[in-house]
């Protein structure tokens, strides 16, 4: 198996929580919280003072919105280093977008890298021509389309109705543990994988690769993964916030408590299924959103958000082949997109309420930890 692809499943893997992830700093998360990025990590300069475990997000979101690779600022195996051009442009561009923001948006994030880039290492300057010959609806249309209001269901009228979908809250609270069995798709290739999960926030996922496994685990507020050679990392508490959603085995009944705040928006079509939208925030801004069939209530979709200071890492799942197991209805295939990742796990067998130590989750013994490479 080629690293390349090795690192592509890990990427995908890790935004869902079921993962590898090699974006972390090599240290405990309690010694992250004191640490700033130009302390942790060599030659930072337009992004000091934020948390060292913030910069490698910031970085994922350059990869996102330019469409590119590391190598592509970067030298590899040196990656302090100034030598390519890009590197320096880019810290020009990032210098650039925070005096637009502090200018003209009262420094809030509303001007980013993908503003002006939208997955292409250079800005497109003129508008693209539609392929299609469908015109664009009229301003005079578009404002009269926008001003009919849907029949919204209130979001407790759209969890209710998720709640029973997949087996009533009585159900769904006796959920203790699961465990999962099947395979994950990515590039052609197919993997074995378990996925174990555990109530508060607790899920150990487990990639059976020809040179060993690679493992991702979450355990309330931390995380950790380990590679096949047996090294570990903890994983960024902003992404361990962000994957809170697919880690709670209980999400049905709690998804309410997981966010300071929580509405319905418009209704949307995912292929040629109404869906009802629910959007999660915290402290203002999106952190998830969940998108419900129309007709059976049940979870069709999650885009989550991983939050970085150059803006947000979008994740989106989409759940199929729900079955009857154990008197809950449980999606047997996953398809998880991200800007640079599509892969599909796909469940063969799946057990509830079976025995799992919470020893599972802790730091694999005798794992030497992996020291931070510098962006």
């Amino acid at each position: 198996m080629n690293h390349k692809f090795a690192c592509r499943v890990a990427i995908g893997l890790s935004l869902i929580a079921r993962s590898l992830v090699g974006i972390v700093v090599g240290q405990t998360e309690a010694a992250a919280k004191s640490k700033l990025s130009e302390n942790v990590y060599k030659n930072i300069q337009m992004l000091k003072g934020i948390p060292a475990d913030e910069l490698i997000p910031a970085m994922q979101f350059i990869t996102y919105s330019l469409g590119v690779e590391c190598s592509f600022c970067h030298v590899e195996g040196a990656l302090e280093k100034d030598d390519k051009k890009p590197k320096q442009t880019a810290r020009k561009m990032i210098q650039m977008m925070g005096a637009i923001n502090q200018a003209t948006f009262d420094t809030k994030r509303e001007v980013t890298c993908y503003s002006f880039h939208h997955g292409s290492t250079h800005p497109v300057a003129v508008p693209v021509v539609a392929e299609t010959g469908n015109s664009p609806m009229p301003a005079m249309m578009l404002e009269e389309h926008a001003s009919a209001t849907p029949n919204v269901p209130r979001v407790e009228q759209i969890l209710a109705k998720y709640v029973d979908a997949v087996g009533g809250a009585s159900a769904v609270g006796k959920l203790i543990t699961r465990e999962e069995k099947g395979t994950i798709k990515a590039a052609g290739r197919q993997l074995p994988i378990e996925i174990l999960t555990k109530t508060h926030g607790k899920q150990i996922s487990i990639i059976h690769l020809p040179n060993g496994d690679n493992i991702t685990a979450y355990s309330e507020a931390s995380g950790w993964t380990s590679t096949a050679h047996g090294r570990a990392r903890d994983i960024a508490k902003v992404e361990v916030a962000s994957a809170r959603v697919e880690a709670d085995l209980q999400l049905p009944i709690h998804m309410k408590q997981l966010f300071s705040e929580i509405k319905a928006e418009k209704p949307d079509r995912i292929g040629d299924r109404e869906v009802y939208v629910i959007s999660g925030l915290n402290a203002g801004e999106p952190a998830a959103k969940f998108y419900f069939d129309g007709q059976s209530g049940l979870l069709v979709r999650t885009l989550r958000y991983v939050n970085s200071p150059l803006g947000q890492n979008p994740t989106q799942i989409d759940y199929a082949d729900y079955r009857d197991q154990d008197g809950v209805k449980t999606p047997f295939q996953l398809t998880i997109a991200r800007p640079d990742t599509r892969l599909t796990i796909q469940i063969d067998e799946a057990k509830y309420n079976v025995p799992l130590d919470d020893a599972r989750f802790a730091w694999p013994a005798n794992a030497p930890a992996e020291k931070p490479a510098s962006p």
